[in-house]
């Protein structure tokens, strides 16, 4: 049996963005994704918590996060990659060139 070519299947960036909230959600150690920009920049910029850049058949992804305290920030950030990489590749089957993570803050326990 042969596949006729019947139209072109697209994924919309809203759709990696919430594959990838998603996957940042499951980190353990993060506390919450927000906007990661200081109070000038969100003045003069549109600033999303989770961005994502789609070029043909490759994505960019950009997110901000707070992480919580006593975890490390490098091995959250990583984890993040990891895992924004692998679920979006999954699931729509679009190749993750970079996962950019800012570690925007850190959530201490309040006692």
């Amino acid at each position: 049996m042969s596949k006729e070519n019947t139209g072109i299947t697209r994924v919309s960036e809203d759709v990696v963005v919430s594959i990838a909230t998603a996957a940042i959600n499951d980190v353990k150690g993060v506390e919450k994704i927000c906007t990661g920009a200081g109070i000038v920049k969100k003045i003069f910029t549109k600033d999303e918590p989770v961005s994502v850049k789609i070029n043909g058949d490759v994505v960019e992804v950009n997110a901000d996060v707070i992480i919580k305290q006593g975890y490390n920030a490098s091995v959250i950030g990583e984890k993040i990659q990891e895992s924004v990489k692998t679920e979006i590749q999954s699931a729509a089957g679009i190749t993750v060139s970079r996962v950019n993570v800012t570690i925007s803050g850190i959530s201490f326990d309040k006692r």
